[in-house]
């Protein structure tokens, strides 16, 4: 597939894309990035769905979460700041959300940065839905915001 300044491939994210991802992470997040023993550990274990899209020039983007019995909760979505509003971060929603339904994922719940009108905006364009607010919840202070999307709920109208 192609998007803005060449073609971007779907890839499911391991450890030998640690680097990639820990550097994603420096760019996207600067004031609180994961480290890269967090970035590891997220990779482990039962139920993770770990995505990214790989560009020419190396990790363009990727998802990270979990699914748990019914509910899948998306962790971290980031897109590199220079391919940003290309579709990206779109796409790659869609296939986090399209590999949590298949593994059994009904719901899928995630936090974001009440500041974050971007993200808040791609995810409200996806079907999220508030669902709360978690005080304090960044170190700087900041709230995040809640949402939900109900996998078998048909996709908002375009229109």
């Amino acid at each position: 597939m192609a998007v803005g300044r060449g073609p971007v491939e779907l890839i499911d994210l391991g450890p030998g894309q640690l680097p990639g991802m820990a550097e994603l992470e420096r760019l996207c997040f600067p004031e609180e990035p994961w480290p890269v023993e967090a970035l590891a550990g997220s990779l482990q274990g039962r139920g993770v769905v770990a995505l990214g899209l790989a560009g020419p020039t190396g990790l363009a983007a990727c998802a990270l979460g979990r699914v748990a019995a019914d509910e899948a909760e998306l962790h971290s979505l980031s897109v590199h700041p220079g391919l940003r509003r290309q579709g990206l971060g779109r796409l790659l929603l869609e296939a986090f959300l399209e590999a949590a339904g298949s593994r059994g994922a009904r719901s899928v719940w995630l936090e974001v940065r009440e500041a974050n009108a971007a993200a808040i905006a791609l995810y409200l364009a996806s079907g999220f839905l508030p669902a709360g607010r978690r005080r304090r919840y960044y170190d700087n202070g900041e709230d995040a915001l809640v949402l939900r999307l109900d996998l078998a709920a048909p996709p908002p109208s375009a229109g």
